[in-house]
């Protein structure tokens, strides 16, 4: 059935825009993009041969290779290291042994566990820990210094209040592990079932404990999704032997921490935890790729448009399973270059510059765009916007279900600048007229997507954004996730959209203003 629909819509989408109002000089580059050029693009980019992008990996070396010859070939100027396309950065790879274990001891004796089978960890301690526990309840309790002091910190993951709301997200809900004032460690209780259970996490993450976790050297760590600042989750198993000297199960505890709006902390004191993991260490490097389209305004030709998406992704599992990321975010890094090609084409270039980067590490925590941010080739203060750009080739449930292909969500495009905003709705109106679903901007989202891709280092820095997104689906980082299931003649459209936003945005008379008290977020 779907694979009907995506057939019918070919012709669907192929018949947009009857009359669109792209300014002439413009026109040139608005017609050169096309599904077919996409198409032969992300064939390579999401190719077997590719491994699947993994960060510092061969594949993910070949990609950067390809997109910087690319660029060369349309004519951007290298703006890299040493004149290059790339903007190096290191980062440090750890791989832990399988014999890792977490000991448990009470005055009934001591209880190894097996990294894995009962615990689930992507990052640890250089050296062997040993500490008394504490058990706090929820993630969002006020703990005394003086309890988390020397002590090893077990926590229920996320918030009391999202105890018992399905709304909130399982992996949104471990992002919010923070440290303890004084902690040695933070050990937080897996579910029992689903997404945060030890099988859950061990079929999401376990291809990255099979190749390592990675930090980047000489860049404060973003918390969440691998790296370094993803927590240490422990079984249910492991839990129940860390509570029993409370006298109380972990049943009991999740109830009372629930329901008891009053609850603390409980100070295990004659129970200890021994964190022994051992690991090898490796620098390797790894890097942006960049290229500009230098303005025509001698006076504006400073400023800059910057268009970004992330093109590594999952790698390969431990027994030879390709993650191709067609969509995440082959279809974003095939958007660059697309719009790179659009932009040279015309005869009359923009006034302000363009740059086109596809950034690393985006499936690591946000790497490579908050390693440019603070280390841009062009100063921040001459950066007028971004337009970011991650998984658009695709339909997702909602639009499958109401049998319209024709929309994109939104994220960001107001929060800093109001007149980015406009700007974008303007050149809908000039192009595609797509359905500007703004969804997933609402502050409250609970898939809190604003924050989850590139754009979102710019936006810290108060740079206006968008962020252009078709939504998740069934295929979302899986080895499913491949090329035959991309919808190019809608991405085509997508892709159109994007450009006429950037053509307006980068031949506007003066900057993008922004709003007044308008920051959601904090450096």
């Amino acid at each position: 059935m779907r694979r009907l629909f995506a057939v019918l819509l070919i012709p669907f989408a192929l018949s947009f825009a009857q009359n669109p109002k792209i300014p002439n000089e413009a026109l040139a580059g608005y017609r050169a993009i096309s599904a077919s050029s996409l198409s032969a693009r992300l064939s390579f980019i999401a190719s077997p041969e590719l491994e699947g992008r993994e960060t510092t990996f061969r594949g993910q070396k070949v990609a950067a290779r390809y997109i910087a010859s690319e660029f060369q070939s349309i004519g951007l100027k290298p703006i890299g290291d040493s004149g290059s396309y790339f903007q190096h950065f290191k980062v440090e790879a750890t791989k832990m042994s399988d014999k890792s274990t977490i000991t448990v001891s009470t005055k009934q004796g001591a209880t190894p566990f097996l990294i894995r089978k009962d615990f689930f960890a992507l990052s640890a301690p250089d050296n062997p820990v040993s500490a008394p526990a504490i058990f706090i309840g929820y993630m969002d309790t006020k703990v005394d210094s003086n309890l988390s002091k020397g002590k090893i910190v077990v926590a229920l993951s996320g918030r009391k209040v999202d105890a018992k709301d399905t709304s909130v997200t399982p992996m949104r809900r471990l992002g919010l592990v923070r440290p303890f004032t004084g902690s040695i460690a933070t050990l937080v209780i897996a579910d029992d079932s689903g997404a945060t259970s030890m099988e859950g996490l061990s079929a999401r993450f376990g291809a990255m404990l099979d190749r390592g976790s990675m930090r980047v050297i000489g860049a404060e760590q973003r918390g969440g999704r691998g790296g370094f600042g993803f927590p240490t989750l422990v079984s249910p198993r492991v839990a129940n032997e860390l509570l029993k000297e409370s006298g109380k199960s972990l049943g009991q505890l999740r109830q009372a921490a629930a329901q008891d709006s009053a609850f603390q902390p409980i100070s295990l004191n004659q129970t200890t935890v021994s964190i022994d993991i051992s690991n090898t260490k490796e620098i390797k490097t790894t890097e942006n790729v960049l290229g500009l389209l230098e303005g025509s305004d001698p006076k504006l030709k400073d400023e800059v448009v910057v268009f970004t998406a992330h093109f590594d992704h999952l790698g390969v599992t431990g027994d030879g399973v390709v993650y191709p990321g067609a969509d995440d975010d082959g279809s974003g890094t095939v958007t660059v270059l697309e719009l790179a090609q659009a932009f040279a084409a015309n005869p009359v270039k923009p006034r302000r510059s363009l740059l086109f980067m596809t950034v690393v590490g985006e499936e690591k925590g946000l790497w490579g765009s908050d390693w440019y941010v603070k280390h841009p080739v062009i100063p921040l203060e001459k950066t007028i916007a971004d337009l970011n750009t991650d998984m658009i080739g695709r339909v997702d449930k909602k639009y499958d279900d109401l049998k319209n292909p024709n929309y994109v969500y939104v994220i960001g495009s107001d929060k800093i600048s109001t007149q980015l905003d406009s700007v974008l709705k303007l050149s809908n109106k000039q192009s595609e007229n797509l359905i500007l679903d703004y969804t997933y901007n609402d502050d409250k989202d609970p898939e809190q997507f604003y924050r989850r891709s590139d754009h979102y280092n710019f936006a810290r820095n108060g740079i206006p954004i968008v962020f252009f997104f078709a939504g998740v689906h069934a295929d979302y980082h899986k080895p499913t996730d491949t090329i035959d299931k991309i919808l190019f003649p809608r991405m085509e459209r997508i892709v159109r959209l994007i450009y006429t936003t950037g053509w307006q945005v980068a031949n506007a008379k003066a900057g993008l203003a922004k709003n007044v008290g308008s920051s959601m977020f904090s450096k």
